[in-house]
């Protein structure tokens, strides 16, 4: 009974959804605090 639920389609399709969602999360935090994307070294000349 688990190995059949262990290998269903929808178990491993929900269990991908799920792993990629959080790399997702992870990504945004990471670059939400990182300062990516400001680009204040750039222009702080002018």
């Amino acid at each position: 009974m688990l190995k059949k639920i262990k290998n269903s389609k929808y178990t491993v399709f929900i269990g991908k959804v799920i792993l990629f969602y959080v790399i997702f999360l992870l990504l945004l935090y990471f670059f939400g605090y990182a300062g990516h994307g400001q680009a204040t070294f750039i222009y702080n000349e002018f």
